[in-house]
């Protein structure tokens, strides 16, 4: 195992590494200096704290591990998805035997790694994530384009997650910029969230709020794919089959029968399949009056 040194998994080697020094020196010292080499391992099993540290790095690895269980079984799904929760115990036990393999000989950890403490903590996990998720403030701020037209800037307060909703004044399109990195709070609470913890809460519901509440705010407007990052397709095309005229998105049954989505009319999509979107939770909006930074 290697690791940075401040890491839970440094921190814990460092302490292994300390015990076995001074017991070396125990076993090594003459009949004279035992005594004292013996009080300083005692000394050392006292205070140097390497249980929790060991509590630590084995909470590390197992969360890990069942992350990994997840990713394998649920390619794309976020990394605490409620839905991993239907698949307990079997990811505990998985995550639990590949930690164990991580940690070798090491007998201090092994009685840690355990399958129900892999299941705790991806209970905990989970349950820390949707109360991010269940949280129903919306910031919205309503601005201009750098060409002044209107805009909308909507961010939802828990997790930072954030788009910017405009009208084309050419061809009365919607377009959708949704990259909070690239988008300056606007939580008068946290105007300093960079928006780079985006991923924590990608694929949870959270950016189809965003969108409904845009559209909610123009209720006349389609809105156009563009380009669309590998997070935003599943969630355009869920959008799509929910309401095929107003959101564009990737669509087979549109492509079979060489439908435009910009030039169709609402006929065209009369016999388009439709997939109900699941409850969202309302949002509460709560509007600002200036960009916080």
């Amino acid at each position: 195992m290697s690791g940075e040194y401040y890491s839970p998994e440094g921190e814990y080697l460092r302490r292994v590494l300390d015990r076995r020094h001074a017991r070396r020196e125990v076993a090594a010292a003459g009949w004279w200096s035992r005594r004292r080499a013996l009080g300083r391992l005692r000394e050392l099993e006292e205070s140097d704290g390497l249980e929790a540290v060991a509590q630590r790095w084995a909470r590390e690895l197992l969360r890990t591990e069942i992350a990994n269980a997840w990713a394998r079984t649920s390619r794309h799904s976020n990394e605490w998805h409620p839905r991993l929760l239907e698949r307990l115990p079997g990811l505990a036990e998985e995550a639990a035997a590949e930690a164990v393999l991580q940690a070798g000989d090491d007998e201090l950890l092994h009685p840690l790694l355990t399958a129900a403490a892999a299941e705790q903590i991806a209970r905990e996990n989970v349950d820390r994530v949707r109360r991010v998720v269940d949280d129903p403030t919306i910031y919205l701020l309503r601005t201009t384009t750098p060409d002044g037209d209107p805009m909308v800037v909507l961010q939802h307060a828990a997790s930072g997650l954030r788009g910017r909703f405009a009208v084309d004044p050419v061809d009365g399109l919607g377009d959708v910029f949704s990259k909070p990195y690239d988008i300056p709070s606007i939580n008068p609470d946290n105007p300093h969230d960079d928006g780079n913890r985006w991923e924590l809460y990608a694929g949870l519901g959270i950016g189809r709020r965003l969108y409904l509440a845009a559209a909610e705010l123009h209720p006349h407007i389609r809105w156009r794919a563009g380009i669309q990052s590998p997070y935003a397709v599943p969630l355009r095309t869920r959008l799509h089959n929910a309401d095929p005229y107003h959101w564009a998105g990737h669509c087979a049954w549109c492509s079979e029968r060489r439908i435009i989505w910009r030039e169709a009319g609402p006929a065209e999509f009369s016999e388009h399949p439709i997939t109900p979107a699941p409850a969202a939770i309302t949002p509460r909006l709560i509007e600002v009056t200036t960009s916080s930074r």
